[in-house]
C-alpha cells in the first residue's frame, strides 16, 4: 500500500502501526527494518502482512504494482479561509493521483482519500465558512477517481473513537477499510479454508456429472489454502510476484464467499434484535413508541442486507414492504 509522503502522511502511518502494534504481536514481521510500516491484518477470515510505503516520487527501474493507495493531505492548509498555512492541499491530490496511475502504483483494492487534523474541529473551522461547497467538491472527486473520502481527527482521543460503532467514521473508518480488505498477499485462516476446500470438492463432483458444462470451480489449493503448518505465507501489499490469472479468479472468489458470510452475519444480528425488541415489548420495558422505532430500525436494516443478497424486494415470500413493525418483529419468535 503506498500513501503521499508529507507530514500529514507520516502522522497517519505513525497511528495505524501504532494501532496494530497494540492489536497483534509482531512475531511475524519480517527482519527487514519494516516493522514501523507493517500492518499485521488478521480477522476472523484471513491473515497478511501489510507494508505502508511512501508513495515514490522519482522513477524506478522496476516498478512495483500496489493493491492500494492512500492519500494523504491537511485539513488546515486546504481551507480556503486559511491561506499560507503549511501542507498538502487537496487541490495537489490530483497531480498526485495522476502520477501514481501513470506508475502503476494507484491500486484498485482499496483507494483513500484522507483529510488530517490532530484535533476535533467543526466543519467551518476544517473547511472554511463555505464548508458545504467544499465538502461536496471534494466529494465528487473521490467519486470520480474511485476513492472513499474520510476526514480523521489524529489525536489520541481521536484514534480511540468509534471503533465499536456500526457505521464508523474518521480514524475508526481508516482501520475498517483496511481491515477487511482482502489482500494479495492474504492466506485464509483453517476453518475458512476448509470450508472452501468443502465446497470445492462438491462442485468438482458435480461438476463431473455435467461435461457440457464448462465451468471449473476454483481450486483452494492454489492459494495454499491447505496450509496447515503453521509457517506463515502473508506478504506485503506490494509484492513483485507476478499474480496469474487463476489466482487472481481465487482471490475474487475468496472475496465473494466473504461478503457472503459477513452478509449472513449480520442478518443473523438482525434478527437476534428483532427477538430482543419482541421480549422486550412482552415483558413491557418498551413503549409502543420505542417499540416502533426500534423495529422500523431492524426492518430497515434487513431490507438494506437483503438487497445487497440480491433478494427483490417484490417477491412475494420474501418481501417485507408490506409489513408493519409488529408483524416484522413477531416472525423472529
Amino acid at each position: 500500500m503506498a500513501t503521499t509522503e508529507v507530514s500529514s502522511a507520516r502522522l497517519l502511518r505513525t497511528a495505524l502501526v501504532s494501532y496494530w502494534k497494540k492489536q497483534h504481536t509482531q512475531d511475524s514481521a519480517p527482519e527487514s527494518g519494516d516493522e514501523n510500516k507493517l500492518l499485521p491484518i488478521s480477522n476472523k477470515y484471513f491473515t497478511a502482512n501489510v507494508l505502508l510505503e511512501d508513495m515514490e516520487t522519482e522513477e524506478k527501474e522496476e516498478a512495483t504494482t500496489e493493491d492500494s493507495v492512500i492519500l494523504v493531505f491537511g485539513m488546515l492548509a486546504s481551507n480556503p479561509d486559511r491561506p499560507g498555512v503549511p501542507g498538502t492541499t487537496f487541490d495537489s491530490l490530483q497531480a498526485v493521483h495522476e502520477q501514481a496511475q501513470a506508475k502503476n502504483t494507484c491500486g484498485d483494492l482499496l483507494r483513500l482519500c484522507v483529510g488530517v487534523t490532530l484535533t476535533t474541529l467543526s466543519p467551518q473551522e476544517a473547511r472554511g465558512e463555505k464548508h458545504e461547497e467544499e465538502y461536496s467538491k471534494r466529494i465528487m472527486w473521490c467519486l470520480d477517481h474511485g476513492y472513499e473520502y474520510v476526514e480523521a481527527d489524529l489525536s489520541q482521543e481521536g484514534q480511540s473513537k468509534g471503533h465499536e460503532d456500526r457505521d464508523k467514521d474518521g480514524f475508526a473508518r481508516i482501520v475498517e477499510a483496511i481491515q477487511g480488505t482482502v489482500w494479495s498477499g492474504a492466506v485464509m485462516k483453517e476453518r475458512q479454508a476448509s470450508n472452501l476446500q468443502a465446497s470445492y470438492d462438491e462442485d468438482a463432483d458435480a461438476i463431473k456429472e455435467e461435461d457440457e458444462n464448462p465451468y471449473v470451480p476454483p481450486d483452494p489449493s492454489i492459494m495454499g489454502l491447505g496450509n496447515t503448518d503453521g509457517e506463515s505465507n502473508s506478504a506485503s501489499a506490494s509484492e513483485k510476484t507476478p499474480t496469474t490469472p487463476s489466482r487472481s479468479a481465487q482471490m475474487e472468489q475468496l472475496r465473494q464467499d466473504i461478503d457472503e458470510e459477513k452478509v449472513f452475519d449480520e442478518m443473523e444480528s438482525v434478527l437476534r434484535e428483532a427477538s430482543r425488541i419482541r421480549e422486550q415489548s412482552k415483558c413491557g420495558t418498551l413503549t409502543d413508541e420505542e417499540r416502533r422505532a426500534k423495529a422500523e430500525s431492524a426492518a430497515l436494516r434487513l431490507v438494506d442486507l437483503m438487497h445487497n443478497f440480491g433478494m427483490e424486494e417484490g417477491d412475494d415470500d420474501n418481501s417485507i414492504a408490506d409489513s408493519d413493525d409488529s408483524g416484522i418483529v413477531d416472525t423472529t419468535s
